[in-house]
């Protein structure tokens, strides 16, 4: 009797100790949406496989780990999106992500090729059109109103 149950222990700590029981898991977190991975627990050691798949047109993405002790690799699948692996350290990660959207009015992007006359870009930017004026604080040049469209400053007199 004494034996069976001295094998019965001793399988149970057996299974225990195979199935990873013991082993400290750290938690894989998202900052942001359209993350996805099998699972949220890693132990140290094991590889991560997480996909992004939340993807827009005209969108630039930046993808990051809040930690420098940790590098990932980036591909992209057409079923899954983004795919990114690392390996679990012995501390819980997070992975984010940064969108901005390719598309957005950005007025500075011809800065040096648009409105100056002389063609140089040196600050001094003709404004875009009839009733606009260049802000002295920020150089936006496409302002119509009283305050700056990029930095709030008031319209000088």
């Amino acid at each position: 009797m004494k034996k069976s149950i001295f094998l019965f222990l001793t399988g149970v700590l057996l299974i225990m100790c195979l199935s990873g029981c013991g082993k400290t898991e750290y938690n894989l977190l998202y900052d942001g949406y359209g993350f996805e991975s099998k699972k949220t627990k890693y132990t140290a050691g094991e590889t991560v496989t997480v996909y992004y798949d939340l993807i827009a047109t005209d969108t630039d993405y930046s993808f990051f780990l809040d930690c420098d002790d940790v590098s990932f690799k980036q591909d992209y699948d057409n079923s899954h999106g983004f795919v990114f692996t690392f390996t679990m350290p012995d501390h819980d990660v997070t992975i984010g992500v940064k969108s901005r959207n390719s598309m957005e009015y950005d007025p500075g992007a011809m800065n040096g090729y648009g409105n100056n006359p002389d063609g140089a870009d040196d600050g001094t930017d003709a404004p875009a059109g009839k009733g606009m004026w260049v802000c002295p604080e920020c150089g936006y040049n496409a302002n119509t109103g009283g305050f700056c469209s990029n930095c709030g400053r008031k319209k000088d007199a």
